[in-house]
């Protein structure tokens, strides 16, 4: 099983590296074969317009689904036409886009890990399916639970709202009732944004780029923000996501919920890599020892 969705090697071949399409589906193979082996389905979307409360909406990158109540199903989603596109917008830069749809496969493969991980947790514990309804009920307090922990403290406050801004592609969130407002109107519920962090900050312990950095240059295309001194969107971003990178450790302290979930996620990981390596023959250091930003 190769688990290349979090380290893998580039593939050889100047016909691959030319062609957005084979790079495409080289990705999500390699990344379908990871999936299985946590029980998590995925699939490929050709729609071009998809409906949501009523309305077309052009369809995501990616999408991680479940069912409602019981988190149970979890399914990946990868949308074709969408992520196409981004190869124009990226300037057919091969390694750029290649790396744009590991990440983005990544943050998926982290939101899963991470519903599954809550369910499995409401399922083995008599007292929380006593105090909650759902799994899912319990979910969203745990993810209130991670802001509330952050927010009594500065940093942890200002990181959240940083984190905010990268992922709404939204520099007027200045606050967390704020937060709140785009967290109830975009996804109908506070503390949305918790799941967020909890991605950004699985990715950035494993020395990998955040989904919002690994969009590079396709930002400045279609987005225009204020970017003051940084010159791009692109620079921008990076330099909101290094702020974040340094205020991961003490994010972690700050908070026990987000401690817990994030080490349940990391096992994960690390337990696919250990897969990786007996089936390739090869040796890997734990994860603690080698990808672990402190």
């Amino acid at each position: 099983m190769a688990v290349y969705y979090l380290h893998g090697p580039e593939t050889a071949g100047t016909t691959c590296e030319v062609n957005p399409k084979v790079i495409f589906f080289e990705e999500t193979r390699r990344f379908k074969i990871a999936a299985e082996a946590l029980g998590i389905k995925f699939s490929v979307s050709r729609v071009r317009v998809r409906c949501r409360g009523g309305k077309a909406r052009k369809p995501p990158y990616f999408a991680c689904c479940y069912n409602v109540g019981n988190l149970g199903s979890v399914n990946i989603v990868a949308f074709f036409y969408p992520l196409l596109a981004d190869w124009e917008l990226m300037d057919k830069d091969a390694e750029g886009y290649r790396q744009r749809i590991r990440s983005a496969l990544r943050e998926e493969m982290i939101h899963a890990v991470q519903v599954m991980a809550v369910r499995d947790r409401y399922l083995s514990s008599p007292e929380l399916r006593e105090r909650f309804k759902t799994a899912e009920a319990y979910y969203e307090r745990l993810l209130g639970r991670i802001i509330d922990e952050l927010a009594i403290n500065q940093e942890g406050h200002d990181a959240v709202l940083t984190a905010a801004r990268l992922y709404y592609e939204d520099w007027t969130i200045d606050s967390l009732d704020k937060l709140r407002q785009t967290d109830k109107r975009l996804h109908g519920r506070d503390g949305y944004m918790a799941s967020e962090l909890i991605r950004q900050l699985a990715q950035i312990r494993c020395g990998e780029l955040t989904s919002e950095e690994a969009k590079g240059k396709a930002w400045d295309r279609y987005r225009q923000f204020s970017t003051g001194p940084f010159g791009t969107t692109e620079n921008l971003l990076k330099s909101m996501a290094a702020t974040l990178r340094q205020a991961a450790p003490a994010l972690v302290s700050l908070s026990p919920a987000l401690a817990e979930t994030l080490a349940e996620i990391e096992r994960t990981i690390c337990t696919l890599r250990q897969v990786d390596a007996a089936r390739c023959g090869t040796e890997q250091k734990p994860l603690a020892a080698t990808a672990l930003v402190s």
